[in-house]
Parts: C-alpha cells; structure tokens; sequence
C-alpha cells in the first residue's frame, strides 16, 4: 500500500509528480479528479494526502474539508496555479500548498517530512 495519495486531474502534471516520486523511492497512489480520490481514501491508510486545487467531480478544498471529517490528524498538500487561493485552501484544512510550477527537490524535500513525522 503507497504511503501517499495524490489527485490531479492534468495527466501531464500527474505522470511528472508520479516520475519525481518514483525517484525518490515513494510510493504513491494516483487519482484523477476528487471523486476517485475520495475513494482512494477511504480504502486506504495514507500518511499523507496531495491535492490539486481545481478538479472535476469534487475540488480539493471541498476534499479536503470531507478527509479532516474523517481524519483530522492527516497532513494535506494543496497544489494550485493562484496564489490568490492559500486563504481559503488554508480554511479547507491545508498544512502547505504549493503553486505551480513545482520545484522538484524542495518538493520532494517537504514530502519526506511530513511522512517521517
């Protein structure tokens, strides 16, 4: 079972996440909307959970409001191409968020601390 679960609906965005994960030797399912996600997650046993912000089917913040119900100890990772989004991804339950375009190594970085915590 992968220790991370991430959704993001642009599949090129997904397959370069997937790729610097696999480098990094971690494991990490994928998802692509916030339904199937949603799924994931309650199938799952994550350590840490990453979700892109704009989503068909169910957004992040509103995913992430529906897994702190759930499990309000799990840290969540926002990513988003607006910067004017943090305050309200912040209220949904967010630990980090992330704009776009990603920085490999301190992404990856963030990612280990959170899961070594």
């Amino acid at each position: 079972m992968a220790s991370i679960l991430y959704a993001e609906d642009e599949f090129t965005n997904r397959k370069l996440i997937e790729i610097q994960l696999q480098r990094a030797n971690l494991n990490c399912d994928l998802a692509c909307n916030g339904e199937e996600a949603w799924e994931m997650f309650q199938n799952g046993d994550y350590k840490l959970i990453i979700l892109d912000r704009y989503m068909p089917k169910m957004n992040g913040d509103e995913l992430a409001r529906k897994i702190k119900q759930v499990r309000p100890d799990i840290p969540l990772i926002a990513i988003t191409s607006d910067d004017s989004d943090v305050k309200q991804l912040r209220e949904a339950g967010f630990s980090e968020i992330f704009i776009k375009p990603l920085h490999g190594r301190e992404y990856i970085t963030l990612i280990r601390q959170y899961l070594e915590d």
